[in-house]
């Protein structure tokens, strides 16, 4: 990518461009000349000097007339890289306070109590079925309830994009969600995986228990919302489709289903 192109990426307006490069050739020069031989408007010139000067990129010597040259471009771009960085962390600061903001007010706006009953979105693929997994877990401020059936090692291989839902479940239960796990028969987690992605400390802070007569794969968030995982026929390790579903009543229905297995499985 050649120079110009460079510039303008990091904010320089098209006169600046061939302000500086001009001055980088030129090495020291006044600003009569300068606009001369960078074709740049006289009316311009002390305007987009003075830019560039303001930016660290260039300085002046307060003679008559004044002279120019670039900075030495390593302390320069450096200069420009952290002036940068304090305004985006600023403007970020800004942000996060107007979020904030949003939040409350958008919060007051919303019902106790929705209309509709039941509200229903799918997620295929991946990418979508990772999304939806990792927003129920943030969503989350009580407990989830998890059902799975099969080899639960099988389904951590076959998570879509492992590091991504599992820090949102490590997330949860820094926040002090509660969470538990119903698994079916052969319940083991290889050495590699626990390794890396930490599930020793996730397996200290939830419950597990298995059962005999799982044949279900959902999970329960808050007493209000269910998510409900497709297989794939395929491959029963792998996930299809996801259904995360808002229905209290068919939340109800499964948790009794849930604390049915529960009481009757064995702790792993």
């Amino acid at each position: 990518m050649e120079e110009k192109t460079l510039l303008k990426e990091i904010g320089l307006s098209n006169y600046e461009i061939a302000a500086y490069l001009k001055l980088a050739e030129m090495g020291i020069t006044d600003a009569r000349t300068l606009y001369k031989e960078a074709n740049i408007p006289f009316g311009r010139i002390y305007e987009v000097l003075n830019s560039l000067v303001g930016k660290g990129l260039v300085e002046v010597q307060g003679t008559r007339p004044k002279k120019y040259r670039v900075k030495k471009s390593k302390i320069a771009f450096g200069n420009l890289l952290k002036r940068k960085k304090e305004e985006m962390e600023e403007q970020f600061q800004k942000t996060v306070e107007i979020v904030s903001q949003i939040e409350d007010n958008i919060l007051k706006r919303m019902p106790s109590e929705p209309k509709e009953k039941a509200f229903w979105t799918v997620a295929v693929g991946n990418r979508e079925i990772a999304e939806m997994m990792k927003y129920n877990f943030e969503e989350a401020e009580k407990e989830l309830c998890v059902m799975t059936r099969g080899r639960v090692n099988d389904r951590i291989k076959h998570l879509p994009i492992q590091p991504e839902i599992l820090g949102s479940l490590f997330g949860a239960i820094r926040r002090g969600v509660k969470l538990r796990v119903l698994v079916g028969d052969g319940f083991a987690l290889p050495e590699g995986i626990i390794q890396k992605a930490k599930l020793k400390l996730l397996l200290s802070k939830i419950e597990i228990r298995a059962a005999k007569d799982i044949n279900s794969y959902f999970e329960i968030c808050d007493d209000n919302i269910v998510m409900l995982k497709v297989d794939n026929p395929a491959n029963l390790a792998e996930i299809l489709a996801a259904i995360r579903i808002y229905d209290i009543k068919l939340a109800k229905e499964l948790k009794g289903k849930f604390e049915e297995l529960w009481a009757r499985a064995k702790p792993v």
